[in-house]
């Protein structure tokens, strides 16, 4: 089943007019005042493919610095979806090898807060 994921898309610099006018032709967007901050809500099955699927359809219309899950899931987590440089990959492959990990692998997915150790607890109804 396809859920609507609330997506916010943070720039690395104001948008022109032009560059807005043709994203929205592509995904309804709303901006805000400075137009560095940008909200869209994305059709997908996960909200990792939402955020894959949105940064394909924008990547060459405007300046996309992150983007990320505006609501956190069930764990109280949100998605980041941030694109380096090759240079930046390739340090990244770097150090997860020299961590003994497959530079495949997010050298980032073993680190997690302390408040994300355990799911949040419930509250009775």
């Amino acid at each position: 089943m396809t859920s609507h994921h609330g997506i916010e898309i943070l720039l690395t610099r104001p948008a022109t007019n032009g560059e807005l006018h043709r994203a929205r032709r592509t995904v309804s967007l709303a901006a805000n005042a400075d137009r560095t901050r940008l909200m869209a809500v994305q059709p997908a099955r996960t909200p990792g493919r939402a955020l894959r699927s949105l940064r394909r359809r924008l990547h060459h219309l405007l300046p996309i610095d992150v983007l990320t899950t505006h609501y956190p899931d069930q764990h109280g987590q949100v998605l980041l979806n941030l694109e380096f440089s090759r240079t930046a990959r390739a340090a990244i492959r770097q150090a997860a090898t020299a961590r003994g990990q497959r530079p495949g692998v997010n050298p980032l997915e073993s680190w997690r807060p302390s408040y994300a150790a355990s799911p949040p607890p419930r509250l009775a109804q």
